[in-house]
């Protein structure tokens, strides 16, 4: 899996939003300066996520972006496949054709049952991480998290 720019700096800023309050909005420009990026591009991605419904925007002098749901509710799953992410397998097969129409194993694939387990895992966490938990500290809380979250499932 390949995490894009637009992925990564949309997950960050998303989680800028979320650390603060609904209260307290935070504008494209704090974002840019925390984040390092410039105003444009900060502009874009938040434009993309409100677009996707997971931020509001206030205006005025007290103005920014807020969480449109809680923390909470905005699955890690969510923000990849609304910024354009996680793998899927179903076009996997179609893109890696070489010079053919189709696949040469299209009719029998041992290796896309291994493409296919990766990405139903991978689907399957994000799913289950809310961005909540990116909001802690990250030794603690996330690995906890995960941990917690793959002895669930193995019981």
């Amino acid at each position: 899996m390949k995490i894009t720019a637009l992925e990564e700096y949309g997950l960050r800023c998303l989680l800028r939003v979320a650390e603060r309050g609904p209260d307290d909005p935070i504008s494209a420009r704090e974002i840019a300066e925390r984040e390092g990026l410039s105003l444009p591009y900060a502009q874009k991605i938040m434009r993309t996520l409100s677009d996707g419904g997971m931020v509001g925007a206030q205006r005025g002098a007290h103005g920014g972006y807020y969480l449109e749901a809680s923390s909470e509710e905005i699955s890690l799953g969510d923000v990849f496949r609304h910024l354009g992410g996680v793998l899927q397998l179903e076009d996997f097969c179609d893109n890696h054709t070489g010079q053919r129409e189709t696949c040469a194993h299209a009719d029998c694939c041992t290796i896309r049952p291994v493409w296919s387990h990766i990405s139903k895992f991978l689907v399957r966490t994000l799913d289950n991480v809310p961005l909540s938990v990116l909001t802690d500290d990250e030794e603690q809380s996330v690995e906890e998290y995960l941990d917690e979250l793959n002895q669930s499932r193995a019981g």
